[in-house]
């Protein structure tokens, strides 16, 4: 073996070892992911199914709007180019001395329908991020300094068009 071929082939066996390249839904970065357009089509899904674990008072307004980010730093290891949707919103008609149950709702909810809990800062921050176990899409709940619920989603890093770029 050459000296440069046993150090092609010790850099494809650490990358294979430690999992670089890989995606947060389990494929490899240069793999076809969804669209940006269906990434936010599931980002819209996941919020609505969250919605419907809440009193029917409970009602959405947009604090940031569908979000398209860069992955040029992305922590799968991946390449530049693709990107993560998100979208984030602020749920009203809710009382505030009500949070504690509409956060149980909440997390009852991701716990019963295949989300893995990432962080739950309860009771000092008020805070639950949780991953959908099937797509690998995030969901968080935040509660301001007011007492004012935020809940967002978010993709992995998906490729625009569904494709590497040439």
């Amino acid at each position: 073996m050459t000296r440069l071929s046993y150090w092609a082939y010790a850099i494809a066996i650490a990358l294979a070892v430690s999992g670089c390249g890989t995606a947060e839904n389990g494929s490899t970065a240069m793999d076809e992911t969804i669209t940006q357009d269906e990434a936010a089509e599931k980002v819209t899904e996941h919020i609505e199914g969250l919605m419907a674990s809440l009193p029917d008072e409970a009602e959405l307004e947009t604090r940031q709007g569908m979000n398209f980010a860069s992955c040029d730093d992305p922590t799968d290891g991946g390449p530049r180019g693709r990107i993560t949707v998100s979208e984030r919103f602020w749920i009203r008609g809710l009382p505030v001395e009500d949070n504690e149950t509409s956060i149980e709702l909440m997390y009852e909810h991701w716990t019963s329908n295949g989300y893995r809990v990432l962080r739950d800062e309860r009771p000092d921050k008020q805070s639950i991020s949780v991953e959908d176990e099937e797509d690998s899409f995030r969901m968080s709940l935040r509660v301001s300094d007011q007492g004012s619920l935020s809940i967002g989603a978010s993709s992995y890093c998906v490729w625009p068009e569904g494709t590497p770029e040439a």
